[in-house]
């Protein structure tokens, strides 16, 4: 069974994607910022990771970033794909921690439709051998 990460500041986006993946097969965990995130990491390691950009106290970017330092203690996290979610065209120079980062495998539109972003973590996990 998949396990995969959902992190984004509106309930009802993680509740939705919560379903689709659940539904799917999935175990599931949801973090409503990337501090949440950090700490759901000591208890649940994914396979794949869901994230917003744009949230409180700990935004998708520094989350990124604060994912290599602390893959330092646990090396299997630095290798886990994520997918960041927009509302943005671009990710602009304000969002360092996704630029040259080998884990951020894919951007998508964050009104996405919720079967495409399925497919794109399958796609992911295939392509990582972990699906």
């Amino acid at each position: 069974m998949p396990k995969i990460l959902i992190v984004d500041d509106e309930a009802t986006i993680r509740d939705l994607f919560k379903f689709v993946f659940e539904d799917n097969g999935y175990e599931v965990e949801t973090a409503k910022n990337g501090k949440d995130a950090l700490e759901k990491l000591n208890n649940f390691t994914p396979d794949i990771i869901l994230l917003d950009i744009a949230m409180p106290e700990m935004d998708g970017s520094a989350f990124a970033e604060n994912l290599k330092k602390f893959s330092l203690q646990r090396p299997e996290l630095k290798k886990i794909p994520f997918i960041v979610m927009t509302g943005e065209n671009f990710v602009s120079a304000k969002y360092p921690g996704f630029h040259n980062n080998p884990s951020c495998k894919s951007f998508i539109p964050k009104m996405a439709i919720p079967e495409d972003v399925l497919r794109e973590a399958n796609d992911i996990l295939r392509e990582e051998g972990k699906f």
